[in-house]
């Protein structure tokens, strides 16, 4: 038997042992009937299965329930309950059920910054944020994880009603500063005031940086068009000098 066939049977085999007794029997009905045909299948016999042959032979356990039940089914947008909007007492309980009813359940992305302590190294910052990301897939959330900047994660999913759960539980890691998504900011455990203090230092740097990076172009511009008045006004010259 070809490695392919043993591992396709291994499946059958391992998913017949996941499913509920009453289907034990059919499970092992289609071993034989895979095993103990009239002949012994050769590793030719077994290579002629096709993946559709094993789906279909897989799906033949199911029942309609299970099927359903394993089928994955996107969230589907919720709606403004204008019952709890009327029962809000706070400004902040009715803006979450507004934002929240404005959540596409397509593609969401958000931003996390990082602090902790000798932050910031990227490896650091994606061992995090992959860890984060871990947690959140273990409740069934699609996320995905990328490191823009030393201190900065991108989460996406592509099931924008979890983009809010993903927000409230990332929010609440010690090492988070602050999350923004849907143009807004919310502060974590980590935005500390010697996270602010520090965070004051680097932008004046980054300020600095641009200006200077900004003064350096304009002068290597200035420089270049002093250079091509120059070879305009040679050429003037030498056209004058031939008449």
């Amino acid at each position: 038997m070809e490695d392919g066939a043993v591992k396709r049977v291994g499946r059958v085999w391992s998913g017949a042992r996941c499913c509920s007794m009453r289907l034990l029997p059919l499970a092992l009905t289609v071993l034989v009937a895979l095993t103990g045909a009239a002949r012994p299948k050769t590793g030719r016999d077994w290579s002629k299965l096709s993946d559709e042959d094993w789906q279909r032979i897989e799906s033949e356990w199911e029942t309609p329930e299970e099927k359903e039940e394993y089928e994955f089914k996107p969230p589907k947008q919720k709606g403004i309950d204008m019952d709890a909007l009327k029962k809000s007492k706070s400004a902040k309980a009715r803006e979450k059920l507004v934002e929240e009813s404005q959540v596409s359940d397509g593609p969401q992305m958000m931003f996390a910054t990082l602090d902790y302590p000798g932050c910031c190294e990227k490896k650091k910052t994606e061992e995090i944020a992959t860890k984060w990301a871990g947690m959140l897939r273990t409740s069934g959330m699609d996320i995905s994880t990328y490191v823009i900047e030393d201190d900065q994660v991108l989460f996406s999913t592509q099931a924008g009603l979890h983009a809010s759960e993903i927000r409230d539980y990332v929010v609440q890691q010690p090492e988070c500063v602050a999350v923004e998504w849907n143009q807004k900011r919310k502060p974590g455990p980590a935005e500390t005031p010697e996270w602010t203090a520090k965070n004051e230092v680097k932008k004046a740097e980054k300020e600095k940086a641009k200006k200077e990076k900004e003064a350096a172009e304009a002068a290597v511009k200035k420089a270049e068009e002093r250079t091509k008045k120059k070879k305009k006004a040679k050429k003037a010259a030498k056209a004058k000098a031939e008449l």
